[in-house]
């Protein structure tokens, strides 16, 4: 969430503002205090709409359905002004990720979590079909995981039985990738069009890839009605699941009803440990959010939401010596429609010291989230300022074939003699005595290559695209598509910047800030450390990242196990 500015009211009705917790098309959405200090999401229409009938139509549909809709996976309508500008409406507010944050944070959900989601999901848009209402727009950023289940959000083009078609001029309404065929293809459109946004969803949700692939929304909508959704690595019978929601007849797909049926979940959703992980991913809005607004008002420090995403805090573990609490993992990186944040810090203090090239997701994003280089893992690693700890012998990776051989790509840098890639084969080593040194490159064979348990990188460190540090148990990796993620051993996403972008690069700066900047070296992300000067990051034996000075942890990607 992002704190008031000028181009922001102080209050809207009898609602006090506390910040905004996104922006679009339609206009701005904040949480907002009632006078007995209620905490709810207020949507208020923008100014240039005030007298677009169309806009106002479709923002009265909105309450109208609200209104008409009450369940346990929908938000309540409490308020609305549709009489007199400004125009708006308040609901519960329901804290918590949204689906496509925590995907993005965590990796895709495991199959028996993804069965029970689905079952909850179709549950939930059961209960909004029975009122005559259909969603219209379901998608993973249109639901909230909270602390009690899944939650449907944003009825903004929901239609209700016997109510006109709002129509979209040049499209059909709807996210590409998840529009159902016949709403594309201007055919007869109905409550089957949810169930095959479902299907979509789930397909997302468990492969972290959109349904249809990539492109101009000519070129999804044209896959989504031709094409078959991508279901590559999924467990077989969520798959099928999945695919029979995605029919592309819409009386092939099961209904809600039937999908709740024939999923057969029993895995406690709400207490899975993936979900509780996924929970974890939005939980510092509700942990500080009473203490922030206590403190600084609505002008105070930016509260985490899907838009701004934060890894839970945690009490910091003692390192050298001992720790303050640590500031967790704030994601600064709007989602597309919010203003872009500006750079915590900029100038350029960081140089070229690459650690290791890896393999990154290929640019179509064929490759299957969460196995990033599983068939040629952690290639090779270079010098920079870079220290190794806990026990750690020789920093240097070779290529590993199919059956995790260790296999040298370039037989004359593994005997030491300089090839083309020479400046990021150098190895780094350093003894267990000497854990608390700066670690040298030299040019020594790869022969008795220890991965290290734990590594200290000293600043000021670049990660360009293929650059990682790794450890025993974890990966941090720029990937080609401009996230920063933290991998586990397994190829498990466990903390992501949640950055998109061609070019990207993450600097750990000389002033104690880790910082994701785009190619126009405009800040995309921040661990919001700056000032914390002589800090150094730190890959933990535990699979934790950190950012730490002598004696305290001042930021923690809470990723330990």
């Amino acid at each position: 969430m992002l704190s008031l500015d000028g181009s922001d009211p102080s209050h809207i009705g009898r609602y006090r503002l506390v910040g905004r917790l996104g922006e679009g098309g339609m206009g701005r959405v904040y949480l907002a205090r009632s006078p007995g200090g209620r905490p709810t999401a207020v949507k208020v229409i923008n100014d240039h709409l005030r007298h677009d009938e169309h806009a106002l139509s479709r923002f009265r549909r909105e309450v109208e359905t609200l209104g008409t809709v009450r369940s346990a996976y929908t938000a309540s309508l409490i308020d609305a002004e549709l009489d007199t500008p400004p125009y708006w409406l308040a609901t519960e507010y329901v804290p918590g990720p949204t689906l496509h944050a925590a995907v993005a944070a965590n990796g895709p959900l495991p199959a028996d979590l993804a069965r029970v989601m689905l079952a909850a999901l179709a549950e939930g848009l059961d209960a909004i079909h029975v009122r005559g209402v259909w969603h219209r727009d379901l998608k993973p950023h249109n639901v909230i995981l909270s602390a009690t289940g899944p939650q449907l959000i944003d009825f903004g083009i929901a239609r209700t039985t016997g109510t006109s078609n709002l129509t979209q001029v040049g499209g059909a309404m709807g996210s590409p990738g998840f529009i159902a065929p016949e709403t594309i293809t201007g055919g007869e459109t109905g409550p089957g069009a949810d169930v095959f946004a479902l299907g979509a969803t789930l397909a997302f949700a468990v492969t972290g890839r959109p349904p249809y692939g990539d492109g101009p929304f000519a070129a999804v909508s044209y896959r989504s009605v031709h094409g078959e959704i991508d279901l590559r690595g999924v467990d077989a019978g969520v798959a099928e699941l999945i695919a029979a929601c995605a029919q592309s007849d819409p009386a092939l797909r099961p209904t809600p009803h039937q999908i709740v049926e024939l999923c057969r979940a029993e895995a406690d959703l709400v207490h899975h440990p993936a979900y509780q992980r996924a929970l974890a991913v939005g939980s510092l809005t509700d942990r500080e959010r009473a203490a922030t607004v206590a403190a600084n008002g609505s002008g105070g420090s930016p509260i985490a939401s899907d838009a701004m995403t934060a890894v839970a805090p945690q009490a910091a573990a003692a390192m050298d010596g001992g720790a303050r609490e640590a500031h967790a993992a704030t994601l600064l990186a709007p989602n597309p429609g919010l203003d872009t944040p500006t750079q915590p810090h900029a100038a350029d203090i960081y140089g070229p010291y690459p650690v290791g090239t890896g393999p990154t997701p290929p640019p179509d994003g064929a490759g299957t989230r969460g196995e990033p280089g599983r068939r040629t893992l952690w290639t090779a690693i270079g010098a920079g300022a870079l220290v190794v700890v806990a026990g750690s012998g020789l920093l240097l990776f070779n290529t590993l074939d199919d059956k995790g051989d260790s296999k040298s790509k370039d037989s004359s840098s593994a005997h030491g003699t300089p090839s083309a890639g020479a400046d990021r084969a150098a190895h780094v080593s350093a003894s267990p005595s000497d854990s608390g040194a700066t670690a040298s490159p030299s040019a020594s064979g790869t022969g008795g290559t220890k991965v290290p348990d734990a590594v200290v990188v000293q600043s000021p460190f670049t990660f360009e695209v293929g650059k990682f540090i790794q450890t025993v148990r974890s990966k941090l990796i720029m990937q080609a598509d401009g996230n920063l993620v933290l991998y586990d051993a397994s190829g498990t996403a466990h903390w992501a910047s949640q950055t998109q972008g061609a070019g990207n690069t993450a600097a750990f700066q000389a002033d104690g800030n880790l910082v994701v900047y785009d190619a126009q070296h405009q800040a995309l992300w921040s661990s919001k450390t700056q000032g914390a000067t002589g800090a150094v990051l730190k890959v933990l034996e535990d699979g934790n990242m950190v950012i730490a000075t002598d004696s305290a942890v001042v930021w923690q990607s809470n990723t330990a196990s």
